[in-house]
């Protein structure tokens, strides 16, 4: 019989054989899991491997193939970045373009476009009235005829009563004054009366002058009228003809070719008053001058100024260079004292004359600046110019000639502290299409600020150059009409004309007296005109 313990005993190693024999089991799976796992591991990492060498494969070969392209595609961009750039700046130009005005440019304010309001400059001092006519000012009128005065009567009657009908029965009268003036054509008919010598028996009679050498001529009252609406009126031919024909009611009919005519003959008769007026020019002390375009045969020419107040010395070229000042002789033969006021023409410091650049002009350019930068300098070195401006006005109504020493201290320091200003926003200001220009401005006001303020120690000199500009308006209006002149002769005879007429009107001579005696062949000499007003060397 056997025990319990010896039952529990065998019992207990049943159990453990058994534990050992699972674990076993246990362990030879988890050993077989575990080779699989790590099989697959590095299955994984073998296939990795080959991917990235077959990936990196296919990138070489791609990148070798499609690189060119890729290269080209990035260079298209490149050059259609660098368009696009060029283009924002062009449209940005042309917009500015498009804002240009009498403010920021020399467009005249007739050419302001029709969709724009016209900037018209104002420099007169506010004086605080209302605008209109002001209380208790006289009323400016035509005054009542003298008895005298009167050549022509026109009797108004009543033959009866307009209310009723009525017999009327005359008690007075109303008179009211008439200024008007009748083109009255005239056929004059001279009469040189023929003499024989009663020694020599030789027949003679007084001279006939050249400008009676036809059987019939027109007068040289019609031809100066001709005359100015050709050079004052800035009329094409046609339309002169036209006019003079309707104010003689159809009496005066002059060709074409004859108003063209007159242009030669008048400019021929002018050849010694140029050359005595040349030489007022050169006698004087300060001298405006400036050119503009004008069309001659389709090509862009010149027409030059030169002169002050009381003289206008016109003349033409083909070509708007060194060449035309150097055959006028006008810019290269003034004296070293002489001051010359301009437009910042560079070829005027060639010369020994001092030099005056106009401030107006500066005014614009900076203006000009201001709209395509928005930098803020501008508008301040603007503001400090047309205040000083304004000042020397005030200094003058004082009678004073010149700004005081701590006020040019005051400017200097101002014109400074702009400066530098200037020169910080175009560096560090984000680039614009109008960089250059901006520098070029900060520049030439660097180096040419004496000749801008100059007047600041010197009242008597001129603050801007508007007085050439305007005697060189008229020009451009004729240019509107006309489009251009047929050839450069026409357009010289146009310049000693307007030579002669201008420079008698500044010296309150009526143009149209001027012409008449020009066309009788006895214009106004310089010596005469000059007699009238005195001095104007100065």
């Amino acid at each position: 019989m056997i025990s319990f313990t010896q039952g529990s005993d065998k019992m207990a190693a049943n159990y453990e054989k058994k534990f050992e024999k699972d674990y076993q089991k246990l362990t030879e799976k988890y050993d077989k899991k575990n080779e699989d796992y790590k099989l697959l591991k590095y299955e994984y990492q073998l296939l990795e491997k080959k991917y990235n060498k077959a990936n990196n494969d296919f990138e070489s070969k791609a990148k070798k193939k499609y690189q060119p392209l890729i290269n080209a595609k990035d260079k298209i961009i490149t050059e259609k970045d660098k368009i696009i750039e060029e283009q924002s700046k062009e449209i940005a130009r042309l917009k500015a373009l498009l804002n240009n005005d009498g403010t920021n440019s020399s467009i005249p304010t007739s050419q302001t476009p029709i969709n724009k309001q016209k900037v018209v400059p104002n420099t007169r001092v506010k004086t605080g009235k209302k605008i209109g006519g002001q209380l208790g000012h006289k009323k400016h009128k035509l005054e009542k005829f003298s008895e005298n005065e009167v050549n022509d009567n026109v009797e108004h009657t009543l033959e009866v009563c307009p209310c009723c009908g009525g017999e009327l029965e005359e008690i007075g009268e109303i008179c009211k004054d008439e200024l008007t003036y009748l083109f009255v054509p005239i056929k004059r008919r001279h009469h040189f009366k023929k003499y024989k010598c009663s020694k020599c028996n030789k027949e003679s009679h007084e001279l006939i002058p050249t400008r009676l050498k036809e059987e019939n001529q027109y007068g040289s009252e019609i031809q100066s009228v001709a005359l100015s609406l050709a050079n004052e009126g800035n009329v094409p031919m046609n339309k002169i003809r036209r006019l003079i024909k309707g104010f003689s009611n159809g009496e005066i009919d002059m060709s074409e070719g004859y108003i063209s005519k007159l242009q030669k003959r008048a400019s021929d008769k002018l050849k010694q008053f140029k050359k005595d007026l040349y030489k007022k020019v050169l006698q004087l002390k300060l001298l405006y001058w400036d050119d503009t375009v004008i069309m001659i045969n389709t090509k862009r020419s010149c027409l030059r100024f030169y002169g002050n107040d009381n003289i206008a010395y016109y003349t033409v070229h083909l070509k708007k260079d060194e060449e035309g000042i150097n055959e006028d002789q006008v810019l290269t033969t003034l004296a070293d004292d002489v001051k010359v006021m301009h437009d910042h023409n560079k070829i005027n410091y060639k010369y020994s004359y001092q030099n005056l650049e106009c401030n107006a002009h500066l005014i614009r350019d900076l203006e000009k600046c201001k709209n395509n930068t928005g930098h803020e300098w501008c508008s301040k070195f603007k503001e400090l110019v047309q205040k000083t401006i304004h000042d020397s006005k005030e200094y003058i109504s004082q009678d004073q000639m010149m700004f005081p020493e701590n006020y040019i201290k005051d400017f200097d320091e101002q014109y400074e502290s702009i400066i530098l200003e200037a020169i910080e926003e175009n560096k560090t200001k984000p680039k614009t299409h109008y960089d250059n220009e901006e520098k070029a401005l900060i520049t030439r006001i660097l180096e040419y600020k004496g000749n801008y303020f100059l007047w600041l120690y010197d009242f008597t000199l001129p603050t801007s150059n508007n007085l050439s500009e305007r005697s060189l308006r008229g020009v451009k209006s004729k240019m509107k009409v006309a489009g251009q002149f047929q050839n450069i002769s026409y357009a010289q005879y146009y310049a000693d004309i307007k030579t002669y007429i201008e420079t008698c009107y500044r010296n309150n001579i009526n143009p149209t007296e001027a012409l008449i005696r020009l066309m009788e062949d006895n214009p106004y000499t310089v010596d005469e005109i000059f007699g009238k007003t005195g001095d104007v060397t100065s």
